[in-house]
């Protein structure tokens, strides 16, 4: 518990220490001018830079308005009390990013702290700690543009809206009950949900839905926006001032705001009709649970795990083929290891039954897998391992769905999907990535793991070679 304190407070202080890190950059850049000669200093300011530079310091100070509302808690203000926290050797000090933002690095899935030190021997956290929680801050701004704001319409439509459509296709006959009414019964988990947007629009579509977030940033964020909001566009960011480059003009690219929540949770919670969804059925439940994918919904039992299916008396609480979908997106290069990913996705589905539609494999499909995302191994060059030990293993596309395959998922709609990440509007430099994008239903494994060895599965018929 008292790790966990720590960790908390170590990013409760980096979302209040935003503007006084920024402020040091931004003092940086007044004394480049400042200190060059004064023919040069004045053809600076005929462009206007210093007042640039003040804009900026603005737009900071606004920000930092912005993220004290949102840790305005009062368990957050006693943590905002202690002596510096020492986020160093906690479990969540390694946790990944969801910063897909830069496509060019792996700079964000490096954990926050490699140094040595003491347990509970307080102290300062170091330079590369402050960049990396900072880098953290702001990759929580951009994340409120892509799901909360109307700058980030466009991502949700590449992103969100095939997944959406994929849940309407798969489950037809739920089209029937515009009041809810079954539809209500099909459970849908999304991992890695980040802000909650996408979970929240399946929630709107009549079924039940259940995020799950590991980043202690994301989460706070989460909460605030899901539960805190009641009116849309009551807020303004500037998401896009910490770099001055590769920017058009500064008026409309650097200093470029945006508005969040473009809709209020609360309202399509209550069934208020918004752009995004939610005119058809009367919304789902929705929840949000946090902590590591793996440890929370993983299971031993996994049909691929073990070929005895597992001994469930020692169990935690048993997910097993509690989901009917589970929408991943911009997620399993979040995996150090995709075959955990993988085991455990197909065990959280439901068994297969012989009244659902057949597919390879016998019997009938159990369960759909939509996916959508970049393979941006958030772990590889890591110098760090998992609780377990574990080091990170990179597939290309092809080797996942031929991983997918003898974990037993037959991939039944595949398409390449252009989008962004989180990029500013006409930037002059944008990373857009190629997403795959796949449906697919559960099946049985090609091959259980038995022992240490991995063995055919005698359950397992190809009816494509029948």
């Amino acid at each position: 518990m008292a790790d966990e304190r720590r960790h908390w407070q170590a990013v409760i202080k980096a979302f209040d220490g935003y503007q006084h890190y920024h402020m040091s950059a931004q003092h940086a850049r007044k004394m480049s001018v400042l200190t060059l000669p004064k023919a040069e200093k004045e053809l600076y300011r005929m462009l206007g830079y210093m007042d640039k530079v003040e804009a900026v310091d603005e737009g900071i100070r606004q920000n930092q308005e912005f993220l004290d509302e949102m840790i305005a808690n009062p368990v957050f203000s006693e943590m905002l009390k202690d002596p510096e926290p020492e986020d160093v050797g906690h479990s969540h000090a390694e946790e990944y990013s969801h910063d897909h933002s830069q496509g060019h690095s792996h700079s964000h899935s490096q954990p926050q702290s490699q140094t040595a030190s003491r347990p509970g021997s307080p102290s300062k956290p170091s330079r590369s700690q402050l960049d990396a929680a900072q880098d953290k801050v702001r990759s929580t701004l951009r994340s409120f543009v892509r799901d909360w704001s109307p700058l980030g319409q466009p991502e949700r439509d590449a992103c969100y809206r095939p997944c959406l459509e994929s849940l309407e296709k798969h489950f037809p006959s739920f089209h029937d009950y515009p009041e809810g009414g079954e539809r209500e019964e099909v459970k849908v988990l999304v991992p890695g949900c980040g802000l909650g947007r996408l979970a929240m629009e399946i929630a709107s579509q009549g079924f039940t839905a259940q995020g799950n977030e590991f980043s202690t940033y994301m989460l706070i964020a989460s909460d605030w926006v899901l539960n805190q909001t009641t009116r849309p566009n009551s807020h303004t960011i500037y998401p896009f001032l910490h770099s001055f480059s590769n920017h058009l003009t500064t008026e409309h690219h650097l200093l470029l705001s945006t508005t969040i929540p473009d809709v209020c949770p609360s309202d399509v919670f209550a069934g208020t009709p918004h752009a995004g969804g939610g005119e058809k059925y009367k919304p789902g439940a929705f929840s949000m649970v946090a902590g590591d994918f793996e440890e929370i919904y993983g299971q031993p039992s996994s049909s691929f795990n073990r070929e005895d299916g597992g001994d469930k008396e020692d169990e935690k609480e048993d997910q097993t083929g509690q989901w009917d979908a589970i929408v991943t997106c911009f997620f399993i290069d979040c995996s150090r290891n995709i075959l955990n990913y993988l085991r455990t996705i197909h065990n959280l589905l439901p068994p297969l039954t012989p009244s659902s539609p057949s597919s390879p494999g016998g019997g009938g499909g159990g369960g759909v897998w939509i996916n959508i995302g970049p393979l941006l191994w958030h772990f590889e060059n890591s110098p760090t391992t998992s609780a377990k030990g574990e080091r990170s293993v990179e597939l290309s596309l092809d080797e996942v769905k031929q991983l997918g395959d003898l974990v037993g998922f037959e991939f039944q709609e595949e398409k390449m999907i252009k989008s962004t990440y989180t990029s500013p509007p006409e930037s002059m430099l944008r990373h857009e990535y190629t997403t795959a994008f796949w449906v697919a239903t559960k099946k049985e494994p090609r091959v259980l793991i038995k022992g240490d060895k991995v063995v055919p599965n005698p359950r397992y018929t190809d009816n494509k070679s029948a």
